[in-house]
């Protein structure tokens, strides 16, 4: 079975997807994340693993917009701890005038470099393990990325850990045609809808207080059918089948436009970072 990530192989997208699936799959990199919810909607039981969230840097914007735009579930969270090291072709650092990588990997690492390289210059590019596959073809290119990275493309370790957060952890989710079997913990995920008028969200809230489910994370986005509403993404403890679960469902069809699960996921792990995602 087919697991699809964003590639190429090395990436933290990478690394994540071989630690929540076994051996018996086939890892499937690709170039974007549109391409990883395209991948699995055309499919028909393959898995996609996306990163959705940075406790540094916040919800990653394609991941949460092709969960309005795609029919697909999440079927797994995983919590990966993100560490970044500079490595190149060179033995030493003392000319360091390229520093090449992906635009969230600079801002992770951005005061670090601020200290260390205030002049180097800045190369973007579509992820960690292609910016250690450019700096393997070229010695004036230094890169950020993952150690795993400078073992597949032969390369050099400079310093590691130089995330400015060293409990830097990305969030990550799997993708699916529908909703697996309940785990040990649970998360569920819905999309809603609202009316643009006073007193609508806090409308939508006050059930979760009542029923006594806690509520982990909420978002929002424009919705793509009616530009007079709001599309909110909500995720809270609980699994959908829970006696609870059904009954915040059921308040919410009557006081939103639309509502949909978009998941019901078990929880792979968890860390203190996680907490405050």
């Amino acid at each position: 079975m087919n697991v699809y990530f964003l590639g190429p192989d090395g990436t933290h997208s990478h690394l994540a997807a071989k630690e929540i699936f076994s051996d018996g799959f086939q890892y499937m990199p690709v170039k974007s994340i549109e391409e990883i919810f395209e991948s699995v909607a055309l499919s028909h039981s393959y898995y996609g693993v996306i990163p959705f969230e940075n406790s540094y840097q916040g919800v990653i914007n394609s991941s949460m917009n092709s969960l309005i735009d795609y029919d697909l579930k999440i079927t797994k969270e995983f919590y990966f701890n993100v560490s970044h090291s500079l490595i190149s072709r060179n033995e030493k650092t003392e000319e360091v005038k390229k520093i090449i990588s992906h635009p969230q990997v600079f801002g992770q690492c951005n005061d670090w470099l601020k200290t260390h390289y205030p002049n180097a210059e800045r190369i973007i590019t579509t992820s960690t393990a292609e910016a250690a596959r450019q700096s393997s073809e070229d010695n004036s290119l230094f890169c950020i990325a993952h150690v795993n990275a400078a073992e597949i493309f032969k390369l050099n370790v400079h310093f590691t850990d130089i995330q400015d957060k060293k409990n830097n952890v990305t969030r990550f989710l799997v993708l699916g045609k529908m909703i697996e079997e309940k785990g040990l913990k649970n998360k569920t995920t819905i999309k809603v809808n609202i009316k643009d008028q006073p007193g609508s969200l806090i409308k939508i809230l006050m059930p979760f207080d009542k029923l006594q489910i806690n509520m982990t994370r909420i978002e929002t986005r424009p919705s793509r059918n009616n530009t007079y509403h709001h599309t909110f993404f909500i995720d809270f403890e609980g699994y959908y089948e829970d006696d609870n679960v059904i009954k915040l469902i059921e308040i919410l069809e009557k006081l939103c436009e639309e509502i949909s699960v978009i998941g019901s996921y078990e929880v792979l792990n968890q860390s203190d970072s996680a907490n405050r995602i």
